[in-house]
């Protein structure tokens, strides 16, 4: 995998705060996280705001 690769891997990974997401894919290579990343939904992303 490029710098460049793991780069934007990394910059979506960033987004992800649920710590239940990051338990899931603990045994993850790193090759094989953008798939569950593009997988992630809005609940593994939350905002800021509580009330959206």
């Amino acid at each position: 995998m490029s710098e460049a690769e793991w780069e934007e891997i990394e910059e979506s990974a960033r987004s992800i705060t649920r710590a239940g997401w990051w338990l899931d894919q603990r045994s993850s290579l790193p090759d094989d996280l953008p798939e569950p990343l593009q997988a992630a939904t809005e609940a593994d992303r939350p905002t800021e705001n509580p009330h959206f």
